[in-house]
């Protein structure tokens, strides 16, 4: 099967929304590739291969409710977002820097 990714969707917004399964983002990845947390463009392909285990309650319930999972992190704050602050979200060497 073969799917379009949306913007700011990770691998695992795709695996829960095409399989129901949220583990199936590693066979996803390994099929196409990519690295786990790689960064998908949207409007990318992705390859769903054949062997995953599809969880028919969770993908009718997503698909019932037009739900289209997009939980991946941009790296840039929001209009009118301020970024956070402090030592749970500072990156080393973007804004926090080691001496």
């Amino acid at each position: 099967m073969q799917i379009t990714v949306l913007h700011n969707q990770s691998l695992f917004d795709v695996a829960i929304q095409h399989t129901g399964n949220v583990m199936n983002a590693f066979k996803i990845a390994q099929a196409n590739a990519i690295s786990i947390t790689a960064v998908l463009a949207s409007g990318s392909v992705l390859s769903i291969p054949e062997d995953v285990e599809i969880n028919r309650d969770v993908k009718t319930y997503y698909a019932a409710k037009n739900i289209q999972p997009a939980t991946a992190w941009s790296g840039e704050a929001s209009d009118g977002e301020q970024e956070l602050e402090g030592i749970g979200y500072w990156i080393i060497d973007k804004n926090f820097k080691v001496s």
